[in-house]
């Protein structure tokens, strides 16, 4: 039995173009033995030895750090996309696999990685502009990383694969639909964030600035622009207050 579900999961690598990463094979293997010892009878009854396979290969992949063909696998592990994502779900908690996902998985999964640094400050900006009363909001859960990394798609130009990201946050059509008008209703109310004020790593003159470093920086500062010498943690504070009195002045209106 063992012998045919190796065989299986091989096969599965192969398919899902996986067999030059060494460790993918290893990792699944340990996984999907895990889960025989640690699933109760029943539990995944209305899982197939292939979609148990694919969904093991899946999270193998993840705790590895490596991208992951979601579309393949789909059709591997003869699932629908709702289906698949709850059982990915549920063969994480019976493996005890809490890793949060992260804008910077999500880049590589989907192969975005020149995104990754403005999503990281969107998705900062949007914690404190959706906190904001509200301790309770789980920032941890995937939707939100997977959304910053849609709304930096977009801010770049970029044609976002909604049908990867949808499926990473864990939500349903209607519900990801919600959270992306919440999120542009944000943008829209906090029209300071730019993606050259997010993107743009800090200067020379910034970074000797934070040091307390004065290296003849006087006369740099006199020819350099307001927006490249401002250090990044100031220009954010200060654009997160506009968006506060922005917001409360829609508040006021409405």
């Amino acid at each position: 039995m063992a012998g045919g579900s190796n065989k299986l999961l091989s096969q599965l690598v192969q398919k899902l173009g996986l067999a030059s990463h060494e460790a993918v094979e290893p990792k699944s293997t340990e996984l999907q033995r895990l889960l025989e010892i640690r699933a109760s009878s029943g539990m995944l009854s209305n899982l197939s030895d292939s979609a148990k396979a694919t969904l093991c290969i899946d999270l193998a992949s993840s705790l590895l750090g490596l991208p992951f063909d979601t579309e393949t696998a789909l059709r591997l592990s003869g699932l629908k996309k709702t289906a698949y994502a709850n059982g990915r779900r549920t063969v994480e908690k019976i493996l005890d696999i809490n890793k949060t996902v992260g804008i910077g998985e999500i880049c590589v999964q989907v192969g975005l990685s020149q995104v990754q640094q403005e999503a990281t400050g969107l998705l900062e900006a949007y914690k404190r502009y959706a906190g904001e009363g509200q301790a309770n909001i789980d920032f941890t859960h995937p939707q939100y990383a997977t959304m910053a990394v849609y709304q930096a798609c977009k801010r770049q130009k970029l044609k976002p694969p909604k049908t990867k990201l949808v499926s990473f946050s864990h939500l349903k059509p209607a519900q990801w639909s919600l959270l992306e008008k919440n999120w542009d209703k944000f943008l829209t109310t906090a029209p300071a964030i730019t993606p050259q004020n997010v993107r743009q790593p800090a200067t020379k003159a910034e970074q000797q600035s934070e040091r307390g470093t004065v290296i003849a920086s006087g006369a740099a500062r006199k020819h350099a622009s307001p927006e490249k010498i401002e250090p990044y943690h100031n220009w954010k504070k200060r654009m997160l207050e506009k968006a506060y009195r922005e917001l409360e002045l829609l508040r006021g209106s409405g």
